[in-house]
């Protein structure tokens, strides 16, 4: 079955582009759409979109045919344990597969701990839905967003934007779909790792 980047290439040929071509149309660097082509980099939903109005195509016909159909699950099992929520640092856990090049699903665990409790978010989409708890998202612009259990935000964050945890008593649970670009880090400007719940 094709990859993404196989698919790319045999649209941008059957349409009888060159990648300058492409390249103008798109609004994207001849290098990366090369290498996106080669499937030596990521793209973001924006770019991929960008690709298929120049191709006059509909995004899910670009992913018609790329590998086997099929599902990725994660059993409520084999989430984290109520010990997971005594840790004294935001701990992220992957819920999609590592290789996925579009996209990452993570459920977030942000402690009570002071001066520990917020998760960096920077260079990115991010779509956010509280599972448990009560966080105060601080923008770019220092505009502040109160979101509690159930409630969910789509952010844009180029710069350093702050989801922190507000409860005194109970750590934060959250599920975070991010875009390939998006990094997630600590208070530090360390990047957090992702802890796998599969084999």
């Amino acid at each position: 079955m094709a990859t993404l980047g196989q698919k790319l290439r045999d649209l941008r040929h059957q349409k009888n582009y060159k990648l300058n071509d492409v390249a103008e149309g798109a609004n994207l660097s001849i290098s990366f759409i090369s290498l996106i082509e080669r499937d030596k980099a990521s793209i973001s939903v924006d770019n991929l979109q960008k690709l298929a109005k120049f191709y006059n195509v509909r995004l899910f016909q670009i992913f018609q045919d790329i590998e086997e159909e099929g599902a990725f699950v994660i059993r409520s099992s084999q989430l984290p344990s109520e010990d997971a929520l005594t840790s004294k640092e935001p701990t992220l856990y992957q819920l999609s597969p590592g290789n996925n090049l579009s996209f990452q699903s993570i459920l977030a665990i942000i402690p009570v701990e002071p001066n520990k409790n917020e998760i960096m978010v920077k260079q990115g989409e991010s779509f956010l839905l509280v599972k448990e708890g009560r966080i105060e998202i601080t923008l770019p612009n220092q505009s502040r967003l109160i979101l509690d259990e159930g409630d969910s935000a789509y952010l844009t964050s180029f710069k350093d934007t702050s989801i922190k945890n507000t409860s005194y008593n109970q750590p934060v649970s959250l599920f975070i779909l991010t875009s390939s670009t998006t990094k997630l880090m600590d208070h530090h400007g360390d990047t957090l790792s992702l802890h796998q719940l599969y084999n």
